[in-house]
């Protein structure tokens, strides 16, 4: 029998080159997180975010499998103290709208984005893509299971989450599965237990790297949290893919037609 997983922390860059390509998540820490930035009050956040027409605002409802049900006119029309109590699930994938001035990112590509970017460079890393997401979640919300056409990096910011992947992902996401990662049969298998997962406590300033095509679900505790994930795409280390996204690149080439569309946001 296979000795589990416990959850690890990569804190060097040799050894993130080690670990970014495989199937388990972990913690990072140390030389590998280049950036910080003061984050305004969350009410703040909220405030803007959910006035901004590119807002997704959804039910956080939890449940087997993701869903996204559009509450945001009920959401908006409602005192933000009460909003903030409710579910919810608010997104926001266009994050450069808010660095300018008095604006609650001001300056986040500068001292965040910019020194990460330029640390995976310097780690013998390219990308085609790299751009911040924020997400928020409700008092006891959840973002359900699901797998990412991304490799994630999530920076927890307030409030706590628990970030829950498995320790075998190939036994509960063969490959069939993974091309169809955005299809209805991707919901928590009846049979996982807890043994089966690979979970990090998620507290601010945590963050944690989600390993792309693997099934994973994100739970809220008792307040509301949030988290800036940074979604990368053609991430290559040497000039070479992780596996998975190889087979999915090698998958859209055979299959066009059918095949699951890579991100395509920008920042």
């Amino acid at each position: 029998m296979t000795e589990p997983i416990e959850p690890f922390t990569v804190r060097t860059w040799s050894e993130f080159q080690h670990h970014w390509a495989g199937i388990h998540n972990f913690q990072m820490a140390g030389d590998c997180v280049p950036f910080d930035f003061e984050v305004p009050p969350l009410e703040r956040v909220i405030s803007e975010l959910r006035e901004d027409e590119m807002a997704r605002i959804t039910s956080g409802a939890r449940g087997k499998r993701s869903q996204l049900e559009d509450i945001a006119a009920e959401f908006r029309a409602k005192p933000l103290a009460e909003a903030m109590a409710g579910p919810f699930a608010l997104a926001h994938f266009k994050l450069s709208r808010f660095d300018a001035p008095g604006k609650f990112l001001h300056g986040f590509e500068r001292r965040v984005l910019d020194p990460w970017r330029t640390a995976l460079r310097e780690a013998g890393f390219t990308f085609d893509r790299c751009y911040p997401i924020i997400f928020i979640s409700g008092k006891n919300c959840a973002t359900n299971y699901h797998m990412d056409l991304s490799h994630v990096v999530a920076w927890q910011i307030y409030g706590k989450k628990r970030f829950c992947g498995l320790q075998d992902p190939r036994r509960w996401a063969p490959y069939e599965l993974r091309m169809n990662c955005k299809g209805p049969e991707v919901s928590l298998p009846d049979a996982l237990t807890d043994a089966d997962t690979l979970c990090y406590a998620m507290s601010p300033g945590a963050v944690v790297w989600n390993a792309m095509l693997t099934p994973h679900w994100v739970e809220a505790g008792n307040e509301v949290a949030m988290s800036i994930n940074f979604s990368h795409g053609g991430l290559r280390y040497q000039g070479q893919l992780c596996p998975h996204e190889q087979e999915h690149v090698d998958y859209q080439a055979a299959h066009p037609d059918k095949a699951e569309k890579s991100p395509v946001g920008t920042y």
